[in-house]
């Protein structure tokens, strides 16, 4: 696949046309939290595999900028903003 995923990084996830930005789980070192589903650093799905949308890219600090995207450390702040 070739993703590695970082806290505040932004990807591309199958089905959604807006991207997501990634979080890490404070309570488990080796998950991520992408919406709702948990990846590993690999973006690959830990739980129900069959029902989790693929990670399909990674933003690179250069395109998020690009896209307008911004990096967002408050959980309940608006990444559209």
């Amino acid at each position: 696949m070739g993703i590695r995923l970082y806290d505040s990084a932004w990807v591309v996830v199958e089905g959604l046309e807006q991207p997501l930005q990634v979080r890490k789980d404070p309570r488990n070192p080796a998950a991520f939290t992408v919406g709702d589903h948990q990846y590993d650093i690999d973006g690959r799905p830990i739980k129900n595999l069959d029902l989790v949308p693929r990670i399909t890219a990674i933003h690179s600090l250069q395109s998020a900028r690009e896209a307008g995207l911004r990096i967002h450390y408050d959980g309940n702040a608006d990444p559209a903003i």
